[in-house]
């Protein structure tokens, strides 16, 4: 388990990434409405973190997810920039975009759990019988 201080690190990080975000200038546009900074985890010498974005589904169903994080890579130079600039750190985190797909298999188990047929309710004991005797 990571120390208070790499937790609050973790979570300042988080912050900072998420409102660059929209601070850059990102060819194509991305939809960030959709994108989110899912968690970041900082290594304890605090000079490498790595981010997990997460992007919810288009209405058609399809995921930009690749797309965003290979956008996101490209910029990782201007992310540190902000964070150096915003963030008052002895060293400036060498950040790492990567996939977090939590998101895609939280909805997979909740589609499996919806299409499971309805259990048969099991009587309460002692309603078995009118008279009470099972």
């Amino acid at each position: 388990m990571a120390s208070k201080r790499i937790q609050r690190v973790n979570e300042l990080l988080q912050r900072e990434i998420a409102g660059a975000l929209y601070s850059l200038q990102f060819s194509p546009p991305l939809d960030l409405a959709r994108v989110t900074v899912a968690a970041v985890s900082c290594a304890p010498d605090l000079r490498s973190a790595s981010v997990r974005i997460s992007v919810l589904p288009n209405p058609d169903g399809t995921s930009d997810l690749v797309e965003v994080v290979r956008q996101l890579r490209a910029r990782r130079k201007d992310f540190q920039a902000v964070i150096g600039k915003n963030v008052v750190m002895k060293y400036t985190p060498h950040l790492n975009f990567e996939e977090d797909e939590g998101q895609a298999h939280a909805d997979r188990i909740y589609q499996i759990l919806d299409n499971l047929p309805p259990m048969a309710e099991e009587p309460v004991q002692g309603e078995d019988d009118p008279d009470g005797t099972p």
